[in-house]
């Protein structure tokens, strides 16, 4: 079934008397949505930091899955905050909204207050596309000449110090630090632990701030499978620590809405690095969620439980030899931690299926954490759709499980 979807984009010049933040976007194509009857919980956010406007859709991630949906008739309406945000070309915008008029999905705007749905909005739409153009012409202009006065002095072109650009800052040790612990939140823990101090925050190092130095050293870093990024919001959320962006591979938090009533799961570098879609609601995901849990079939022999009993006391005791040997210095850091791991995944396993044997059914009245419980003993996670955030894989911890 057709949904709304919204785009949101900032250029990557930073003029705050130009540029709107990605909340201010969000908070009101949510309202224009509202406005006009449709549901606020479907609606598909698609956005492009950090990207210009006259970029074409190659260049621009989030735009061209919009155009995707709008083609392959997955877009019911198309919200963005003003015009100069879908793109600043005459000629996209024009085939933009040509496209739409074709397939009946009207283009609404918020600042500009602009309908596609009526003759008076498409007529107007064209105006703007002129005067959204013209003032990326005129910007672009000002820019040039700024930066040739500049050359002319003698002076710097740039004018944003990264981190590691000031005296007292070494971003070779952030990226050290990132590859030695395997995530954004261990290398914050560990250079907040060293003492190491970032810019322009008293609180310390946060993931978030890693990854953008991290992005700029190193653009493809290798990320630990299963560490990468904090965990999701605590077991206060049903599907808390199972979902992993499909952009980024980070962790979603689980958020509630003000009324406390609604959860949605939200990657927090979404308004870092592009990415197709940032976030979904909690009752957009649960109806795949609890048909895959429908094809739980729970074991048949309780006496399992007794064997896996003498295998829980094995591990234990192969985990403490694994830390005598670490402490003895016969085996590095490296292969401490991955024999140690590996005891961990088998412990965990082992406390999942007593988990499932107590719980042979779920139900979906439970208060959010006993049913995070179960179901993170059913799943060690749950894979989405970069754009529709829907679930495509479930991995379950014992795949046996599955009927």
């Amino acid at each position: 079934m057709p949904q709304p979807y919204a785009y949101l984009r900032k250029s990557s010049v930073h003029d705050p008397a130009r540029e709107v933040s990605h909340e201010v976007q969000e908070r009101a194509v949510h309202d224009l949505a509202a406005r006009y009857g449709d549901d606020t919980g479907a609606l598909v956010l698609l956005s492009d930091w950090d990207k210009s406007g006259r970029l074409g859709a190659d260049k621009r991630p989030g735009y061209r899955a919009l155009l995707d949906a709008i083609e392959a008739g997955r877009c019911s309406a198309l919200y963005s905050y003003s015009l100069s945000r879908l793109a600043r070309s005459v000629p996209e915008l024009s085939r933009l909204v040509a496209t739409c008029n074709e397939r009946n999905i009207p283009v609404r705007l918020y600042a500009d207050h602009v309908d596609t749905a009526t003759a008076s909005g498409r007529l107007l739409t064209h105006v703007l596309a002129s005067v959204a153009e013209f003032e990326a012409d005129v910007a672009s202009e000002r820019v040039r000449a700024a930066i040739a006065a500049k050359v002319a002095r003698g002076e710097p072109i740039g004018t944003v110090h990264r981190y590691g650009e000031r005296d007292g800052e070494d971003a070779a040790l952030v990226l050290a630090a990132f590859r030695e612990a395997g995530s954004y939140a261990g290398a914050a823990r560990l250079l907040n632990a060293r003492g190491i101090k970032p810019r322009g925050s008293k609180r310390g190092w946060w993931p978030s701030a890693v990854a953008g130095v991290v992005a700029r050293l190193d653009p493809q870093p290798v990320l630990h499978p299963h560490r990468q990024g904090a965990k999701a919001g605590g077991v206060s959320f049903v599907l808390a620590h199972l979902l992993r962006c499909p952009t980024c591979g980070t962790r979603l938090t689980g958020l509630r809405d003000r009324d406390g009533r609604r959860v949605r799961y939200v990657c927090r570098l979404g308004s870092v690095t592009p990415h197709p879609r940032m976030s979904i609601t909690e009752g957009h995901l649960l109806p795949a969620v609890q048909a895959e849990v429908a094809h739980l079939r729970t074991p048949e022999l309780v006496e399992q439980i007794e064997r896996d009993r003498a295998v829980a006391a094995a591990l234990e005791a192969r985990r403490a030899r694994v830390l005598d040997m670490y402490e003895r210095g016969d085996i590095e850091r490296t292969e401490y931690t991955r024999r140690l791991a590996a005891v961990t995944d088998a412990l965990a396993a082992l406390d999942a299926k007593r988990v499932v044997l107590a719980v042979p059914a779920i139900d979906w009245a439970w208060p959010p954490k006993p049913l995070n419980g179960v179901l993170s003993a059913l799943f060690e996670e749950i894979a989405l759709d970069p754009v529709s955030f829907q679930p495509t894989r479930f991995t379950w911890r014992v795949p046996e499980w599955r009927s």
